[in-house]
């Protein structure tokens, strides 16, 4: 039985059971988890409290949070952060490196650099992420099983962490909803954040990827908290004062530049790219 995987986390079944079906009747879950009915309502009112879902008459439902945004949405945005901010990450991979690569849309701007690798293994939670790399053959792409989210083409749910604790990856890179110093990394969608922070785990070196409007700020969820992060990547947008701040409180910052339409773009060795070269250099 499904059930049987969450080895007792109630809360993480019922998450489960709504991100699958939307809806749920406190009578299905008293008889699914073996609970009281008035024990039923306690654990929901206690999650609708943490905004984890909305409580309806007769059992709850989940929060469709706009927040939680689609991918071809979040792919509009920042677009010149995100794609400065990949390169910026892809000057860190090497031929022959395992790596754990998140759903986001930052992420996904990484994927024309690493069709240029010669040798890679790829670990990704996202359908979008794969479907992207899979074109060059002299890259290894694992995906994990699970409920693929129609919304942002991640896979969740109860087998969606076996994958990633059955490799070692070299670099993991991950993107989030919201970051901040006290926080850390964070998703608006918990069963996301429960794969990536697997993912974060089975990688020696861990990269965030965040465009700056997304610093200072919370998220639903964290999956990861400073002292465990490798670097933050972001681009030089982001406020100078508050780059301080986690620089002093430890946290390694790597500056994106993003390109100006008064400069020439650059590739990621800093040579000169003409604005309208759709020409894509690779990482060495």
């Amino acid at each position: 039985m499904v059930i049987d995987r969450f080895n007792g986390d109630d809360e993480s079944y019922i998450l489960y059971y709504l991100e699958v079906h939307k809806r749920v009747s406190n009578r299905d879950l008293c008889e699914a988890l073996h609970l009281s009915t008035s024990t039923i309502r306690k654990k929901l009112a206690k999650m609708e409290e943490k905004g984890l879902l909305i409580r309806t008459h007769g059992g709850a439902a989940s929060i469709d949070a706009d927040r939680d945004e689609t991918m071809k949405r979040k792919s509009r945005i920042n677009i010149l952060n995100k794609k400065a901010i990949a390169a910026e990450a892809c000057r860190l991979i090497n031929d022959g490196d395992v790596l754990a690569l998140g759903g986001g849309s930052t992420v996904a701007e990484m994927a024309p650099w690493l069709l240029k690798l010669k040798e890679a293994v790829i670990l990704t939670d996202s359908t979008v992420m794969s479907t992207l790399t899979i074109p060059n053959q002299k890259l290894e792409v694992h995906i994990n099983s699970g409920i693929v989210r129609g919304r942002t083409g991640c896979v969740v749910g109860p087998t969606s962490d076996i994958l990633f604790q059955s490799y070692s990856a070299d670099k993991a890179f991950i993107g989030c909803d919201a970051f901040d110093i006290e926080f850390g990394a964070g998703s608006d969608n918990i069963l996301v954040g429960k794969v990536e922070k697997v993912m974060l785990k089975c990688a020696r070196e861990r990269y965030i990827l965040c465009d700056s409007t997304k610093l200072n700020q919370n998220a639903l969820c964290s999956f990861i908290k400073i002292s465990e992060i490798t670097a933050l990547i972001t681009d030089d947008d982001a406020n100078p004062e508050y780059i301080k701040r986690m620089r002093d409180a430890g946290l390694k910052v790597i500056l994106a530049t993003i390109p100006r339409l008064s400069e020439p773009e650059t590739d990621i060795k800093g040579k000169d790219v003409p604005l309208e070269s759709k020409t894509l250099k690779k990482t060495e």
